[in-house]
């Protein structure tokens, strides 16, 4: 499946601009010829007799769509106008583009006659059926409209009838302030779910760009958090730790005997990646850790144990198997039962095939296009196995912040850097005292995530996205800046 982002329209935004002024009259959306409306025959509503009785209510309320709601082709169509102001929408008329506008949250709807796709801030989606013109109005297949809307619509069918149960979105929420934040990710094209807070209070959450071909993401999807995962990796050792079970000053050949220089590695260097260890180790999907972990042992130092830092997945796959023999427990097991349940992160857990997450994308520079991730994107354990959402993982920030799972000393520990890098226990960290944040971001076949804290102010800020190759680290520090002016 391919995406050209941005490239959904002929038209340019500045012409668009230009029409916003010119509002709906009349109370529909201007007539239009057959020929122009792409429909081939000017199109009427149905005899009376032949009809399905249609009714709908909105959050519990009757939907006040007119008469001009009608099935076609066994898909119900609502006007335009009606159906989206009812959703809690704006609606005007692009005259010299013939588009109808629909504008919520910060999103911008565009609905061309005879079109079976509608571009939301640039991004196409494709609809169950194109738009037509009935009667001088313009209409558009229902899930054409709740889908960009992000409504839910639950259908009940009878004999002759057809009942509509819609519940609006009630989970983006774009606070007074955070303008130049939601311009910022529509320049970046970015596509996935963001949440900016201070001390608990949601200041902005939303969602951008697609799922599929043919749905948006959510704020509320689960996704891939790639290495973001660390994180709880290393929360997880230092919680051993605390428990006396470990320390971080062991040496990986007390916990992995005969491993080659094992005496000279600890696991502080595991979790800092200054241990040496670097390998691409094969992810083949059924592959005992203890495997991945003998293919790392045979795989040479890259530099003296402590003396260099360079990224390491393979050091985190080491403490993944730390953490299972001395706990008892399979990483998944350990940081389900140990952090996750007791958080109350009801929605996070360690990623399979089957758990559901927006399809990925990466760029492909030869066709100049986004193109669908379809293999599974496998991840050993400590690495990137874990997936969340928004909600969830404020929870974590938070709770990291007002010490529920570790101490302020291990805490501190932590976020302390080595000479090498500006990498702790990880997590990475930029400036001092009142001025301290931290950082992490991650990144699969078709993902890319971030996450960034203030520890004296209680900022948080999240990017779940599933495009690959994004700077999330970046991109967080650049939505701080925005939301909070720091």
């Amino acid at each position: 499946m391919i995406f050209e982002w941005k490239k959904s329209f002929a038209w340019s935004r500045a012409a668009l601009s230009a029409g916003l002024a010119l509002a709906i009259v009349g109370g529909t959306l201007p007539a239009q010829t057959a020929n122009a409306a792409g429909t081939g025959e000017a199109a009427s509503l149905p005899a009376a007799a032949g009809r399905t009785a249609i009714s709908a209510e909105i959050d519990g309320q009757p939907a006040r769509w007119g008469p001009s709601v009608y099935t076609y082709r066994s898909l119900t169509y609502v006007p335009v106008r009606e159906g989206a102001v009812s959703l809690g929408a704006q609606v005007k008329w692009d005259k010299v583009q013939r588009a109808a506008i629909v504008t919520l949250n910060g999103d911008e709807l565009l609905y061309r006659p005879g079109s079976d796709t509608v571009s939301i801030n640039g991004f196409a989606l494709r609809m169950p059926g194109t738009t037509r013109y009935v009667d001088g109005i313009l209409t558009v297949p229902l899930r054409g409209l709740t889908e960009p809307l992000k409504a839910d619509v639950v259908p009940v069918s009878g004999p002759g009838t057809l009942k509509l149960s819609l519940t609006t979105d009630t989970h983006t929420q774009v606070d007074p302030g955070m303008e130049p934040v939601d311009a910022f990710l529509k320049t970046q094209n970015f596509s996935g779910s963001m949440l900016v807070a201070q001390n608990g209070s949601v200041k902005m959450r939303k969602a951008y760009g697609v799922s599929s071909a043919s749905t948006l993401v959510r704020p509320t999807d689960l996704m891939r958090l790639g290495s973001l995962t660390k994180t709880f990796t290393a929360a997880s050792v230092m919680k051993l730790a605390e428990e006396g079970k470990l320390s971080v000053d062991d040496t990986l050949a007390q916990h992995i005997p005969g491993y080659p220089r094992g005496d000279e590695i600890t696991l502080g260097m595991l979790l800092s990646h200054t241990s040496g260890i670097a390998l691409n180790f094969e992810r083949k999907e059924g592959t005992p850790l203890a495997e991945t972990v003998k293919e790392i042992q045979a795989s040479p130092l890259k530099f003296v144990p402590g003396t260099d830092y360079m990224y390491s997945n393979s050091g985190y796959v080491l403490l993944a198997y730390i953490i299972e023999e001395t706990s008892g427990m399979s990483y998944p097991e350990f940081v389900q039962s140990q952090i996750l349940d007791p958080l109350g992160m009801k929605h996070s857990g360690t990623a399979t095939r089957q758990t559901k997450i927006p399809t990925g994308y990466t760029y492909d520079w030869q066709e100049k296009a986004w193109k669908s991730v379809d293999e599974y994107y496998f991840s050993p354990s400590g690495t990137g196995s874990l997936y969340s959402t928004l909600d969830d993982m404020l929870i974590w920030a938070d709770s990291l912040s007002a010490g529920k799972l570790l101490s302020e000393a291990t805490m501190d520990a932590m976020y302390t850097p080595t000479p090498y890098k500006n990498y702790g226990y990880g997590w990475m960290t930029e400036g001092e005292g009142a001025d301290k944040v931290v950082f992490h971001n991650g990144g699969g076949n078709g993902y890319t995530t971030g996450l960034r804290r203030g520890l004296s102010d209680g900022t948080v800020v999240v990017l779940l996205g599933n495009l690959g190759g994004l700077d999330t680290n970046a991109m967080t520090a650049a939505i701080r800046r925005l939301a909070f002016d720091q």
